[in-house]
């Protein structure tokens, strides 16, 4: 009888043990995903809100802050001629057009980059260009049509229409009803003397109902460096 009590305990706690760390195991499974999940969220919804999208066309120029500083990456090089502290809202109508990140840049583009600027500028190997930051967002419950920058001139006097942006990020057009974008636009400076650049000046479209008749007249915006 004692033999057949001392197995009978030893297996009343080996099987015990066994379900202590199963559950202390399936606790710790589920502190790891709900601390997976508690830092996952917060960093999805950062990644979100702060996207930059690396533009196909000219290098990433995030890490320039300072005149004369370079960077290189699988588009070619850029180098920081000016940049401007403009970083302001204006309201058109019911648009809300933020401009900021204003920075004039020498680029050298890399070789399979070339031919595609050929149409921009009068020396497609290396060239001067401006890169304008914007925020863009209809605020009304109606459709509207807008282009934040329809015309461009630098205190030189060198004028650039809508369609000579090159960064071709989709920000002109047809605005649904509280629609936001944000993206760039970049313009090749083929005569402004760019260091002695004193200001860029602005002018955004009209703002256009879906019939295309006018509902606010543009603004001109003025950017000092």
């Amino acid at each position: 009888m004692n033999y057949v009590l001392v197995a009978l305990l030893s297996a009343s706690l080996f099987l015990g043990g066994c379900a202590a760390n199963d559950a202390d195991n399936d606790a710790e499974s589920q502190a790891e995903n709900s601390t997976t999940n508690e830092k996952s969220e917060p960093k999805s919804e950062q990644k979100e809100n702060t996207r930059v999208v690396d533009s196909p066309q000219a290098p990433d120029d995030s890490s320039l802050t300072e005149v004369g500083q370079t960077f290189q990456d699988a588009d070619g090089s850029i180098k920081l001629k000016a940049v401007s502290d403009y970083n302001e809202k204006t309201e058109i109508g019911d648009v809300e057009l933020t401009i900021s990140d204003v920075k004039v840049m020498k680029y050298e583009p890399s070789p399979d980059l070339i031919d595609f600027f050929h149409g921009y500028s009068t020396n497609e190997e290396k060239f001067n260009y401006v890169k304008v930051r914007v925020n863009v967002k209809n605020t009304s419950d109606e459709t509207v049509n807008f282009a934040p920058v329809s015309l461009l001139e630098t205190s030189d006097g060198e004028k650039k229409g809508y369609d000579d942006d090159f960064y071709l990020e989709s920000l002109y057009g047809d605005f649904a009803p509280g629609e936001e974008r944000i993206g760039q636009l970049g313009f090749v400076l083929n005569e402004t003397d760019v260091e002695n650049l004193k200001s860029l000046t602005i002018h955004t479209s009209n703002v256009f109902d879906e019939q295309k008749e006018t509902i606010t007249n543009s603004k001109e915006i003025a950017i000092p460096f």
